[in-house]
């Protein structure tokens, strides 16, 4: 028989017919075990709403979020209840006849009523009372406050022995409930992580009031802002940013940070204006620069997805708003709204996930080279390599397709060393025909460059070929450098040992250039090509020629990337830049066509 949940708004304050312990976080008292009995014995089950700090019943009635609704005394009522209701435990307070009831909601399971009116009409008074005895005796001292009849008296030394229980079991649960929400915080902006998401998602939802909620991400561009300035100034904006989030909260809401880029917040929104509440908080939380003096911009943008009755799986809602918002962020949106036609392409994309592993095993993934030329003869000097998949259903692929997903799913890694393993195949096979003069760079994430293993994984890799090493050029960005600096230095020096050169990519992006020319044992700078855009200008010019001179001061290579126009040539001739690339020389190529021109230059 299929299982059907039915969900229950609790008195939090009715000891001990029915009240809340805040140490479990769960409902107690004679109610809520007459309805887990109940449970057991039919195919109904029972869930409480645990977020109870204060009586929600009205609301959570009046929202239609609920079935039963429960620990209801003589005097009240509720909005969208039916007018019957089932008396579950009667008493006599003050002289005067007492019932404790459970009311339906307009939205509870027409069989609902009969099945409970049932069982009840199947527990004596006996068993009740049983019930009653066991809370009293299992209560925590804190509740006994709230005792409004005293049914049974324990002797002195059996309540003492209690009492000293109960406060052994309090300092355990005490303790249990700081982990659990340490466990669900997140380290930076002090405000829920993944966790936390997860399990008031699972408490706050159900099949009823799903439809009425949105979820909101929010991405940050904190690779660019750490580039721009400091790890600890992020951090602080993104503390920044979890405050302003939290403004816009409300109690029926769940704000988390789920990610280094990104927040979450699953906001009941059923006839709220978007623009009314996303515009004004994006625009103090980018106000964050102006606020504390900084000359660089705070990039943030939002992405929406309204849920809907059909929707259960939690990470699918995830990815639909944060691709969404890597839209909005890539076409300088405030915000965008994910539609069907979004989510069809996304599932696209997950199917493309799915493809990635026999991509690698079919070696569909292919080394494409996009020529270094010198900056005054023009001659071919190097290499950048880059990679292309070659689906055998989907066609041709860049990697603006495939590689988000690769990080997504964890296989970055994966893809940087098979990319090295296919350069240094191709530069045995240049030095085989005597091919020497020749350099390929390669560029890794940031994530594959700073961790522990990298250069015995690469070692493992280059030792199987007999090319020269000085052939090899490995690229350090900006943003590789920014976080576990000492691990990227060790592996840099012990890189530099193994006979293989480094580059200093995209420099002059950020504030951190100049420490990256001292921190580590570069042998050229490859200038961001933002700079290299407006070499026309006079600001321009100074800039570039500054950091050209720079470099060579130091003897080091410099390589100009993004060239497309004679301007930009003649200038960066003027400033003595070493090596140019871009469109208005070669275009990327498969690699046996590369070899093809190498060798032909080389006669």
């Amino acid at each position: 028989m299929e299982e059907i949940i039915i969900y229950v708004a609790g008195n939090p304050d009715l000891y001990p017919m029915e009240y809340y312990d805040e140490d479990t976080e769960t409902y107690q008292g004679v109610i809520p075990q007459l309805l887990e009995q109940f449970s057991k014995q039919s195919n109904y089950k029972i869930i409480y709403y645990n977020k109870v700090s204060k009586d929600e019943r009205a609301q959570l009635a009046a929202n239609r979020q609920v079935d039963l609704i429960s620990g209801c005394v003589d005097a009240e009522s509720f909005e969208h209840t039916d007018n019957d209701s089932i008396v579950v435990f009667e008493t006599v307070k003050n002289g005067k006849p007492v019932s404790y009831k459970l009311y339906f909601s307009d939205v509870a399971p027409k069989s609902l009523k009969a099945d409970l009116q049932n069982y009840f009409a199947g527990v004596t008074q006996e068993v009740k009372t049983g019930i009653l005895v066991d809370v009293k005796e299992h209560t925590p001292i804190k509740s006994r406050s709230l005792i409004l009849d005293s049914i049974i008296s324990l002797s002195l030394a059996v309540l003492i022995l209690i009492t000293a229980v109960i406060l052994l079991v309090r300092k355990y649960r005490h303790k249990l409930k700081i982990y659990e929400q340490n466990k669900e915080t997140d380290e930076i902006t002090a405000i829920g992580n993944t966790d936390h998401l997860v399990r008031y998602y699972n408490s706050l939802l159900n099949d009823k009031n799903r439809i009425l909620y949105s979820m909101f991400c929010f991405y940050v561009d904190t690779d660019r802002m750490e580039r721009m300035s400091s790890h600890q100034e992020t951090n602080e904006f993104l503390k920044y940013t979890a405050m302003i989030l939290q403004d816009y909260t409300l109690e029926t809401d769940v704000l988390a940070r789920v990610s280094e880029v990104g927040f979450i917040l699953l906001k009941l929104s059923e006839g709220q204006d978007i623009d009314e509440w996303i515009i004004p908080a994006l625009e103090r939380i980018r106000s964050f620069s102006e606020n504390n003096g900084k000359a660089y911009s705070c990039d943030i943008a939002a992405g929406v997805y309204h849920l809907k009755s059909d929707d259960r799986d939690l990470n699918e809602m995830i990815f639909n708003s944060w691709q969404s918002a890597m839209s909005a962020y890539r076409e300088k949106l405030d915000y965008k709204i994910c539609s069907d036609e979004m989510v069809n392409r996304f599932i696209e994309e997950r199917k493309l996930q799915a493809d990635i592993s026999r991509g690698f095993e079919n070696e569909e993934f292919l080394l494409y080279i996009q020529f270094y030329v010198d900056a005054h003869s023009y001659k071919i000097v190097g290499g950048e390599a880059l990679s292309r998949w070659q689906h055998p259903e989907k066609g041709f692929l860049t990697p603006e397709r495939f590689v988000p997903l690769m990080e997504r799913e964890d296989m970055i890694s994966r893809m940087d060393y098979y990319s090295l393993e296919k350069a240094c195949s191709f530069l045995d096979k240049l030095s085989q025909e005597g091919v020497k003069n020749f350099f390929l760079s390669c560029n890794f994430s940031r994530k594959t460059f700073s961790s522990a293993d990298f250069v015995k994984e690469c070692k493992g890799i280059i030792e199987k070929h007999k090319f020269d090493r000085k052939m090899l050029v490995f690229e350090i960005t900006e943003s590789t450098s920014v976080r576990n600096i000492s691990q990227v230095h060790k592996n840099a020096n012990e890189l530099k040992e193994l006979g293989i050169r480094i580059l200093l990519d995209d420099f002059g992006e950020g504030f951190t250039s100049f420490f990256d020319l001292q921190e580590y044992p570069v042998d050229g700078l490859k200038l961001d090509k933002n700079l290299v855009d407006n070499i026309n200008t006079e600001k321009g010019k100074t800039i570039l020629k500054s950091m050209a001179g720079i470099g060579h001061e130091l003897n080091l290579t410099i390589l100009a990337e993004g060239i497309e126009r004679d301007e930009q040539i003649t200038e960066l001739q003027k400033i003595d830049c070493d090596i140019i690339q871009g469109f208005r020389f070669h275009y990327p190529i498969p690699e046996w066509e590369a070899q093809s021109e190498i060798l032909q230059q080389k006669q």
